[in-house]
């Protein structure tokens, strides 16, 4: 703390404006004291409740060598460039003015966070002025003890029995949960070493931005494609659970001086991105939460429109240690599609959660791979939701690991980690979902029941696909344990490459690509010249999956040959037969178009770095 003492014939000062959200209410009007001591004063950081009390000690002192007991505390930030935040330092100021009036001080105080006008004369003697620096003593931070119930894991199987992870008995199909367990209960180092994904992560053009912090990627045209069109499937397969949601978008920065905001954040520790500015502390956001909390507490919400969905696309950091960032999967910056219902009680939360489960599993089991679950829960709702945590294990049809948490730790009761074990054996968390019983009430979001009485709603946190990051991880993962990886179709940056025998039939693809793209099929045209077979082994390097060469034979017959991925091998069929398959595949899925010109001899070289 720093504090400019002077002993002043009067002092004059009028409040003009607000500078802080946490501005204290007063009156506009001029103030005037006379014969007293001003304390001009910047609370710092590290100081505390006892800081106020030593610094008025010391003004104590002062006062008695001069003769007055009248002060005037001015809250003065321009002392220091190591501010407190604001609602810590207001209840410091407050606690100097309450402790020296406790002292028989004649106290007076300036409104804390205003901009003020001020007149001062200063008397003229050696001790009018003073500089004062208040070190605050140091001393150990009280921490919460918080109890780790015992047994602090369990596996539980769909028939409602728990066993001891140390004494279970895996099964010949159960190698992925065992790597869970393992890693989890266990704490058994997984393998290292870097997986193949993240070279053909490189080839579609998700790369390492090294021009910004780590852990930040950049997105070529084929890698923001695919980006985009996940995040599109994530808000269509959130609607497909059956509430009605809302798509909103906002901010990514929040400010930390705000409760709520700061006791969210305190969950986080030292994975915050923080910013201070205008003396003020922010922080990024590393979901949607806040966005989506600061909309509902401003909104009006009645029990007829319980429950609903509310979705965004956030734009999302995590200070993650760098030696754990991996493309693709563990990032300081990426995009959350985050997906919150509000419920009337805990009844409609666990009924609408059993349709989340089912949802995210469907989701999985599509691009064909499973999750093994990390169930983290209180020991009290585990013991009263029994049934509950029955029916979910009954949907994976397979057992689930539970660790246990200490009561009243977290906003949440139930939070289920879905993991893949990737190729090298490690588990890898994807999706997730939260049963949320305390943020409605911190932050303000209620709605009006039947007996026109407030309730804070339950809330249900979903990331259904996981970051789009780590779903596109999954996906890559699973293609890569086929004998000829592949993308799903609606994913693929290029479904079908044209491939004309020679400069002669250029125009011909063009037409025929027309006639594609009119169906919303994304097709490019190999015009380089090049040899046919290189043309056909680039389109196979880019796991293109419907290769297509035009040429006189194809022209004539209009049957097409076509060099089919998926199957290894070459069907001859006409373009009306092709669109419909393709078509047929992709039906119910998103649709974007590619942002790069049709004719490959027009694009620039993308050399992924090594």
């Amino acid at each position: 703390m720093r504090i400019l003492q002077l002993h002043s014939d009067f002092i004059e000062y009028e409040p003009i404006k607000k500078e802080i959200d946490q501005a204290e209410e007063c009156e506009k009007k001029k103030y005037r004291v006379e014969n007293v001591v001003v304390l001009f004063t910047a609370v710092e950081k590290g100081d505390s409740l006892e800081s106020a009390h030593q610094a008025i000690n010391e003004i104590k002192k002062s006062l008695e060598k001069i003769k007055t007991s009248r002060i005037l505390i001015y809250p003065y930030s321009h002392l220091s460039n190591n501010l407190e935040k604001p609602s810590e330092a207001i209840k410091i100021i407050k606690e100097m003015e309450s402790y020296a009036k406790s002292l028989k001080i004649e106290t007076y105080r300036a409104p804390f966070g205003w901009t003020k006008a001020f007149n001062i004369k200063i008397k003229g003697h050696p001790l009018a002025e003073q500089l004062k620096i208040i070190l605050p003593k140091e001393k150990e931070e009280k921490k919460i003890e918080w109890k780790v119930p015992k047994p602090e894991y369990l596996i539980f199987t769909p028939d409602g029995k728990s066993y001891d992870p140390k004494k279970y008995r895996y099964k010949k199909k159960e190698k992925d949960f065992r790597a869970l367990v393992e890693k989890e209960a266990l704490k058994k180092e997984a393998k290292g070493g870097e997986p193949k994904i993240i070279n053909v992560l490189k080839k579609f053009g998700f790369e390492w931005e090294t021009s910004s912090d780590t852990g930040h990627m950049r997105y070529g045209p084929k890698a923001a494609l695919l980006v985009d069109l996940v995040g599109d499937y994530a808000w269509q397969k959130s609607l497909e659970i059956g509430v009605p949601s809302f798509y909103i978008k906002g901010t990514n920065i929040f400010n930390l001086n705000l409760p709520a905001i700061k006791k969210h954040a305190d969950l986080f520790g030292e994975r915050l991105y923080t910013i201070h500015m205008d003396n003020k502390d922010f922080i990024l956001r590393y979901a949607a939460c806040f966005q989506q909390f600061a909309i509902l507490k401003d909104w009006n919400i009645s029990y007829k429109q319980i429950p609903f969905g509310m979705f965004e696309i956030a734009d999302s950091y995590r200070y993650e240690q760098s030696g754990e960032c991996l493309l693709g999967f563990r990032l300081r910056r990426f995009y959350m599609p985050d997906y919150h219902i509000f419920c009337k009680d805990l009844e409609q939360t666990k009924k609408i959660a059993i349709d989340v489960h089912k949802k995210i599993y469907e989701i999985i089991r599509e691009i064909g791979t499973e999750y093994v679950c990390l169930y983290n829960l209180t020991k009290s709702f585990f013991e009263k939701n029994k049934d509950f945590i029955t029916q979910l294990a009954k949907i994976e049809k397979k057992p689930v690991l539970l660790h246990f948490v200490p009561e009243g730790k977290y906003y949440w009761v139930l939070n289920i980690e879905y993991n893949i074990i990737d190729t090298l054996g490690r588990p890898r968390e994807i999706a997730t979902f939260q049963i949320d019983v305390g943020n409605a009430e911190r932050f303000g979001i209620k709605y009006v029941d039947k007996d026109n009485k407030e309730v804070f709603p339950p809330i249900l946190h979903i990331a259904i696909l996981g970051g789009i990051e780590r779903y596109l991880f999954a996906v890559f993962d699973n293609a890569l344990r086929k004998k000829i990886p592949i993308l799903p179709l609606w994913l693929s940056p290029v479904q079908v490459r044209l491939i004309p025998i020679s400069d002669k039939y250029i125009k011909m693809a063009e037409k025929i690509a027309e006639e594609i793209e009119k169906n919303q099929i994304r097709v490019d045209i190999d015009d380089r010249s090049e040899s046919i077979s290189k043309k056909i082994r680039d389109a196979e390097m880019e796991w293109i999956p419907l290769i297509v060469v035009i040429g006189p034979k194809e022209i004539k017959s209009k049957i097409l040959s076509i060099r089919v991925r998926e199957k290894g091998k070459i069907v001859k069929m006409k373009l009306e037969s092709l669109v419909k398959e393709i078509k047929t595949k992709t039906k119910n899925k998103p649709f974007r178009y590619l942002t790069l010109p049709k004719l490959l001899s027009q694009q620039p070289i993308f050399i992924p770095k090594s």
